[in-house]
């Protein structure tokens, strides 16, 4: 799974600190052009919506950057409701946080752009006035309008000990066929072996254990041997406890899991990011951050509280 990672898990001893900047970021419009996006299938009615609803987030995205006023016209102004707890409620609390960045000091490349029926889900490299992060945000559309955003940040670091930064890698979307299987997958994983603590289950035939690639900061080694003994004391410890999957969003080869818990009494949210083949997990990414407590909080919505849906290996 990920790195409970920061400075402790690059020492492989105890630790985590993953401080995390301001929400929501930009693309400027090059950027945008170099995501892959291509699935390598026909054109359809399912396929032009999800085509549209990338389009419409990496124009809002950019649109951060530009001030592209016309690019704010795909929220529903009065439905919009804001998760990031550094942004207030609405529409009118995007573009006060917008107006409160200087001009020019928000850009970001997206990096993987996924569709998951009604959500989107933008992987970026973020540049803030805070600091350099990779970030997650995630949109919701209902009548082609974004009704509903989340995200997570974590400041960007150097390569691991596995020779991996937190973005690179493969980003073509490909098995469009294997989307509910892959998140099965991934919802198997992660409730056996890191919320219900089996790490018997940690290796075949769920990853693939010799060649598992792992992004995450703090391992030191690709394969399962590379991380299965740090991850297991923490959660043997209670230092890392797993207590919730909130979501499971997929597209083909890639899986997100939004996950809350706690790394030694911090409140954590886990944004882990699978990538899938052959039935198998075989490479994976995170962002995690500590969570904001609700009283400073710009909003009342929560940092998760997604409209939900059957989390079991049978749902998304």
């Amino acid at each position: 799974m990920n790195s409970w990672t920061r400075t402790g898990l690059v020492a492989a001893t105890t630790s985590l600190v993953a401080l995390s900047a301001l929400p929501v970021a930009q693309a400027n419009p090059s950027a945008s052009a170099v995501v892959a996006v291509s699935h390598g299938h026909g054109e359809s009615t399912h396929d032009a919506v999800a085509e549209r609803q990338k389009r419409a987030v990496l124009n809002l995205l950019a649109a951060y950057h530009t001030g592209d006023q016309s690019a704010f016209a795909v929220i529903n102004a009065k439905k919009f409701i804001q998760h990031d707890p550094r942004v207030g409620d609405g529409l009118s609390g995007l573009k006060t946080w917008l107006a409160s960045i200087p001009k020019g000091q928000i850009s970001v490349k997206p990096v993987r752009v996924l569709v998951d029926g009604s959500y989107v889900m933008v992987q970026s490299d973020t540049k803030l006035p805070t600091g350099h992060t990779t970030s997650w945000d995630i949109f919701r559309f209902e009548q082609g309008k974004i009704v509903e955003h989340w995200n997570t940040r974590q400041p960007v670091a150097g390569p691991n000990g596995a020779g991996h930064t937190e973005l690179d890698g493969p980003t073509k979307v490909t098995d469009e066929s294997r989307t509910k299987a892959n998140r099965s997958l991934a919802w198997t994983a992660m409730a056996t072996v890191f919320m219900g603590g089996d790490f018997s289950q940690y290796g075949e035939p769920i990853w693939k254990a010799d060649t598992y690639a792992q992004h995450s900061e703090g391992i030191q080694a690709d394969g399962i041997a590379g991380s299965k003994p740090l991850l297991k004391s923490l959660v043997d410890s209670g230092t890392l406890v797993y207590a919730k999957i909130d979501k499971v969003l997929g597209e083909g080869n890639f899986v997100l899991v939004v996950g809350q818990g706690s790394y030694q009494g911090t409140p954590y949210s886990f944004y882990d990011f699978f990538r899938m083949s052959k039935g198998q997990i075989v490479e994976h990414w995170d962002v995690l951050e500590p969570l904001t407590p609700a009283d400073q909080a710009k909003n009342a919505n929560g940092q998760f509280n997604f409209p939900q849906d059957p989390l079991s290996p049978a749902g998304r």
